[in-house]
């Protein structure tokens, strides 16, 4: 297992260890796709060029522009600034690998029977819990790299979510309090399902609580007085039957 082939980054950066999984029958577990890790990677690599080209433009600029400086002192001391970015860079770049490798194994996304609960990221860790009864929205977003990939973000939205703080939240990559996301999944389509089912069978059930059991009439006669009385007027029919035939001979 990576957690445990990697256990000294995990504790540098006090990552807790996997989530408690409760009991039940209604319990389901999903995790990111493999192919989330890729997505991931990329998206480091792609920061990592900016990076070494911001650093480029630096020294090429500080090149120039250094030897006009009118103070020898201010000469060192830029080129310190430009040693220590050249520091940082070389520093950060094997543990964002790493951070970035590892990223998909620690996003956990558990459906119990009334609330989601999910749980991601390594750096910067992110839990949150949400009751089926106040979901409102869900949603499958999927950028195009994600739809070469073939993964997907599985939005999830409860009431006072929407508006234009969700929208500015969207903008910006960060989640707002009334939403979470199912990142980097194969089946989207089986996660919003599930979620959709549990949140029309709370609905239905009034946010959650049991149907009362409905109550007899108090004047509704039981199985066994009903037989009785039927048989008793059975009886009654077959009496005035008989008197009937008897009478009809000596008449005629």
């Amino acid at each position: 297992m990576s957690d445990t082939r990697h256990a000294w980054l995990l504790n540098l950066l006090k990552v807790p260890p996997a989530p408690h999984i409760p009991e039940g029958r209604m319990v389901r577990v999903f995790r990111a796709a493999p192919r989330h890790r890729q997505y991931q990677l990329l998206h480091w690599a792609l920061k990592q060029v900016g990076l070494t080209v911001s650093l480029l433009f630096g020294w090429v600029a500080l090149r120039r522009f250094v030897p006009h400086l009118p103070f020898r002192w201010a000469e060192e001391v830029v080129w310190l600034v430009e040693a220590f970015a050249w520091l940082a860079f070389i520093v950060q770049f094997p543990i964002g690998f790493l951070v970035a490798w590892l990223d998909y194994e620690f996003r956990w996304y558990i459906l119990s029977d009334r609330s989601l609960r999910i749980r991601e990221g390594l750096v910067s860790l992110q839990e949150k819990t949400m009751t089926f009864a106040n979901i409102q929205q869900v949603s499958i977003r999927q950028n195009p790299l994600q739809r070469v990939l073939g993964i997907a973000n599985v939005k999830v939205e409860t009431a006072g979510g929407g508006g234009r703080g969700s929208q500015e939240a969207d903008a910006a990559h960060t989640e707002g309090l009334h939403e979470a996301h199912f990142r980097g999944v194969d089946n989207p389509e089986e996660i919003r399902d599930v979620i959709m089912t549990r949140v029309r069978m709370h609905r239905d059930a009034g946010l959650g609580e049991p149907h009362p059991e409905p109550a007899l009439p108090p004047s509704a006669p039981s199985s066994e007085a009903t037989h009785a009385a039927a048989q008793e007027l059975l009886a009654e029919v077959r009496a005035l039957r008989g008197t009937w035939s008897a009478r009809g001979p000596a008449e005629s």
